[in-house]
């Protein structure tokens, strides 16, 4: 049999994918430190150097993990709010929020680690929205609001995860907040709601004093 040739486009592209799912759940299963590339790569069935050139040290490949969750910035979304909807999904769902326990864990040790994670995550949901037309300058406070305190409580394993129809009206509420495009009134809290962020809103307005 001869010498097979390099491959091709689609089949390094089928490799690399396989890589990224071993190695998170390797990272998800044992934590990052107890994880090696070797471990990595006799899951996946490649060499190390083969990771290293595709990805570069571990480090590097848990920033492929995380931009793996924030696949969305690639595609063509068609407005903001679809956009802000694709961020809600993505980052309130179980492997995120495992992934961001596990940075979180590591991050006073690990400093460079957790400003990979916070480039390859919230900055580039950041400008994803910006992208799709969000005011630069009010990205950050718009993915404040699509997280909200529902992310909180996700990290603490206090809710599940959206569903697609609550995480559309969690960015509609998001996108209403801070006037970046049209959305569904945000001033009142509906307690049957579980998409809504965990913000009451005002209150009814007082009535008359009493003399």
């Amino acid at each position: 049999m001869g010498k097979r040739g390099r491959p091709t486009a689609d089949e390094r592209a089928a490799r690399d994918e396989r890589v990224i799912d071993v190695a998170t759940d390797l990272f998800l299963a044992h934590g990052f430190a107890d994880v090696s590339l070797d471990r990595v790569a006799a899951a996946a069935e490649v060499t190390k150097r083969t990771i290293y050139t595709a990805f570069g040290d571990k480090a590097a490949l848990l920033r492929a993990v995380v931009q793996r969750h924030h696949g969305y910035s690639d595609d063509a979304h068609p407005d903001l709010e679809s956009t802000a909807t694709a961020v809600v999904e993505a980052l309130l769902s179980d492997r995120a929020v495992a992934l961001h326990r596990l940075v979180i864990a590591t991050a006073v040790s690990s400093p460079e680690l957790a400003r990979g994670f916070h480039e390859s995550g919230p900055l580039t949901a950041q400008a994803a929205l910006v992208r799709a037309g969000a005011e630069p300058g009010e990205a950050e406070a718009l993915f404040t609001l699509l997280l909200g305190e529902r992310h909180r409580r996700r990290l603490l394993g206090l809710e599940p995860a959206p569903t697609a129809a609550e995480a559309r009206t969690a960015a509609r509420r998001a996108l209403a907040r801070t006037g970046a495009g049209p959305g569904v009134t945000a001033t009142r809290h509906d307690p049957a709601d579980p998409a809504d962020p965990g913000d009451p809103g005002p209150g009814p307005a007082p009535g008359p004093r009493s003399a």
